[in-house]
């Protein structure tokens, strides 16, 4: 999606520019330094609370790393931001990238994965999504292309798949008219037999 495109959230009303889809998320628990209660106890306390990481495609420094916003007001909240993500953590999954891991990707090398996940790229999506400013290495704009083009004929390849089921569909329904046809002739040639 274009930066300079507003999107509106039906549910919250709230205008935004560009998607998340792009972005490396992961919740955690982090142990917190409870400081007045540590000195009301007169030894350290320490809370487990949610945290989030927010890493940006592309950008080796850029990473935003706080604690998990649990109320919407003005922007919504980090569970129904990213739900897929949050429901991983809830249920202490592995949180996995949605796409295809770059590691099942034929076109690089396993090395050339491993250099992309040190930018905060773990799928082919995300390497395809990158922005022009993010293409900082030799390369990545030979690879974003080459990503954005195997994304594009893959996408071509969900209407043959979904081509052929329909017309397995309808070759399955052609051949019940067919027996139909052949139990009605039958049964007609039967009576016509009778009555003579």
């Amino acid at each position: 999606m274009d930066l300079a495109t507003p999107r509106i959230d039906p549910r919250t009303l709230n205008v935004s520019h560009g998607d998340d889809s792009g972005l490396f998320v992961e919740f955690f628990m982090e142990s917190v330094h409870l400081e007045a209660k540590s000195e009301e106890e007169g030894r350290p306390i320490y809370e487990d609370r949610p945290y989030i990481k927010i890493m940006f495609p592309g950008d080796r420094t850029k990473q935003i790393v706080r604690p998990v916003k649990m109320e919407s007001d003005t922007s919504p909240s980090d569970p129904l931001r990213f739900p897929r993500q949050w429901e991983a953590f809830r249920a202490q999954k592995e949180q996995v990238q949605e796409g295809t891991p770059l590691e099942q990707w034929a076109p690089i090398s396993k090395s050339q994965a491993l250099e992309l996940k040190g930018v905060h790229i773990h799928t082919v999506e995300q390497l395809a999504a990158l922005a022009d400013n993010a293409l900082t290495w030799l390369g990545a704009r030979e690879l974003r292309d080459k990503a954005a083009a195997w994304l594009k004929q893959a996408n071509g390849g969900k209407e043959v798949v979904r081509l052929t089921k329909e017309n397995a569909l309808l070759r399955e329904e052609l051949d019940a008219v067919k027996a139909q046809m052949k139990d009605l002739a039958e049964t007609v040639s039967q009576k016509q037999k009778a009555a003579a």
